[in-house]
C-alpha cells in the first residue's frame, strides 16, 4: 500500500512553509517516528516524523514552498513487511568458519582490498547525505567522514559543511621542522603577484529570506510602527546572586539535576514586579485595556535560524528549579526543532538576554501585544560607591522597554526598580515580601 506523507498543521494562521531538507532519500527504508523532513514556517521550524514504516519516495524537492496538507512523499508500506520477513528466518548454515577453526598461517587480504573497502565506505557516507549537503561536499571535494555532524543522529547539515570549509580555508601555522631547512634563494624573490580579480557574483551572494526571518522582520517593524515605545535603564549589583549560587549550587544540582542559573532569578523578579505594577501585565485591544491575571513569561532563545521566544507557563507557581527545568526543556526543543506554535504563544512579558553575546547595553524591542520587555546584559566588574566607599562589584545594566500608550514613566521606572531590588536582595523573593 502507498501511504501519503502530508505537510501537517502547525497552527491556525499558518497555511504554507518551506521544505528545507529531506532526512530520507528515495528508496530508503523508514520506520515509524523517523524524522522525514524539516519544515520551516513564518513562526516555527520543526522536524516532521513518519507515521508509517516502509520505503519512501519524496515528491517535492528541497527548498520548495509547500501548502499545509500537501502530499510531499509516498511510503510503500508493503516494503516494510517484506523487509521484516528475512529477519524472522533462521540464519543460513553456510557461515564462514570461526577463526579458531582455521589452520595454517593467516591469509593476507587480496591486494587493493583496503582501497575497495575505503571507497565503499566513502560511497556509503555520501549516499546518507541530503541532496543539498551532497552537492556542497562534491563541489568542494570534501570527505564526508572528516566533517563532524551536528544534525539528528549525527547527520551532516549544510551549516556543518560551511563551517568545515571556512575552518579548512585558514589552516593553523605549523612550525617548520628543524631537519627541513629551506634552501637559500638563488635569486631575489619576485614581487608578490596582484590578487586575482574576482569573477562577477563572487564578491556577494544573494539568497531569499527564510519565512521565519521574514516574520521576525515584520514583527520588529510592526512593533516600531504601532507602539509608543520608550526605554528606561538601571543597573543591578549581582553580588548577592553570585553568593547565593555559590552557596547552594552543589546541593541544588544534586537535588534537582540541573544547574542554578541567573534566568530563574530574573523570571521570579519579573513576576514579583508584574504583581506589584499590574499596568505592565496588560495589553491594548482596540480602545480597550485587557488586564492579565496570569504570569506566562517569554524567554528569548537564539537558534541557528533566528530568535524565538518560547513561554514559561504560570511562572508564579513554579519554584526556581521548576523554572530552570522549563527553560532547559524549551531550549532543547528549540535546538532539536521540536518546538511547537503553542510553545511560542501567549506570553504576557518577555525577557531577552543579550549579555550572553557580550552586549553591554541595548534597547530591546517590544513583542506585541505585550506592553513590556526586559533586556539583560553582560556582567562587568565596575567600581561603585557602597556605604560611602569605593568597591568593585559585578554589575549588570538592565533596560526595560514599554508601551507608553498604556504604561506611564512612573510605573515603568518603579517596575524596573522593583526588579533591581529583587536581584540585589533575592531573599525577598524567597519570602515573598
Amino acid at each position: 500500500m502507498l501511504a501519503e506523507v502530508k505537510v501537517p498543521e502547525v497552527g491556525e494562521s499558518i497555511t504554507e512553509g518551506t521544505l528545507v531538507q529531506w532526512f530520507k532519500q528515495e528508496g530508503e527504508t523508514v520506520r515509524i517516528d523517523d524524522p522525514l523532513f524539516e519544515l520551516e514556517t513564518d513562526k516555527v521550524t520543526l522536524e516532521v516524523p513518519s507515521e508509517y514504516a516502509g520505503k519512501i519516495r519524496p515528491l517535492v524537492p528541497e527548498g520548495e514552498t509547500v501548502n499545509i496538507g500537501q502530499v510531499v512523499a509516498t511510503i510503500d508500506t508493503d516494503a516494510a513487511e517484506e523487509a521484516a520477513v528475512p529477519a524472522m528466518q533462521p540464519p543460513a548454515e553456510a557461515e564462514t568458519p570461526p577463526a579458531t577453526q582455521i589452520e595454517g598461517p593467516p591469509i593476507s587480504p587480496p591486494a587493493g582490498l583496503a582501497q575497495v573497502v575505503a571507497k565503499a565506505a566513502e560511497t556509503a557516507d555520501r549516499e546518507s547525505l541530503s541532496p543539498a549537503v551532497r552537492r556542497m561536499v562534491e563541489e568542494h571535494g570534501l570527505d564526508p567522514s572528516s566533517i563532524p555532524g551536528t544534525g539528528r543522529d549525527g547527520r551532516i547539515t549544510k551549516e556543518d559543511v560551511t563551517r568545515h570549509v571556512q575552518t579548512a580555508s585558514v589552516p593553523p601555522a605549523q612550525p617548520e621542522p628543524a631537519s627541513r631547512k629551506p634552501p637559500p634563494p638563488s635569486a631575489p624573490a619576485p614581487a608578490a603577484a596582484p590578487p586575482a580579480v574576482a569573477r562577477p557574483g563572487e564578491r556577494e551572494t544573494r539568497k531569499p529570506m527564510s519565512p521565519l526571518r521574514q516574520r521576525i522582520a515584520e514583527r520588529l517593524v510592526e512593533a516600531k510602527q504601532t507602539t509608543a515605545m520608550l526605554t528606561t535603564f538601571n543597573e543591578a549589583d549581582m553580588t548577592s546572586i553570585f553568593a547565593w549560587r555559590e552557596k547552594h549550587k552543589e546541593t541544588f544540582k544534586k537535588k534537582h539535576g540541573i544547574s542554578l542559573g541567573f534566568m530563574s532569578f530574573f523570571v521570579k523578579a519579573c513576576v514579583d514586579a508584574l504583581i506589584a505594577i499590574p499596568q505592565l501585565n496588560a495589553r491594548i485591544e482596540g480602545n480597550d485595556i485587557v488586564e492579565n491575571h496570569y504570569y506566562d513569561i517569554g524567554v528569548a532563545i537564539s537558534s541557528d535560524r533566528g530568535l524565538v521566544v518560547p513561554v514559561v507557563r504560570d511562572a508564579d507557581r513554579l519554584s526556581f528549579a521548576g523554572i530552570e527545568l522549563a527553560i532547559a526543556d524549551l531550549a532543547e526543543r528549540v535546538r532539536t526543532k521540536k518546538i511547537t506554535l503553542a510553545d511560542l504563544s501567549g506570553a504576557v512579558f518577555t525577557i531577552s538576554n543579550g549579555g550572553v553575546f557580550g552586549s553591554l547595553l541595548s534597547t530591546p524591542i517590544l513583542n506585541p501585544p505585550q506592553s513590556g520587555i526586559l533586556g539583560m546584559h553582560a556582567i562587568k566588574k565596575r567600581p561603585i560607591v557602597v556605604d560611602d566607599e569605593i568597591a568593585i562589584r559585578p554589575m549588570m545594566y538592565l533596560a526595560m522597554s514599554y508601551d507608553h500608550r498604556i504604561v506611564d514613566g512612573r510605573e515603568a521606572v518603579t517596575f524596573l526598580k522593583r526588579i533591581v531590588e529583587c536581584i540585589e536582595n533575592p531573599e525577598r523573593m524567597m519570602l515573598e515580601v
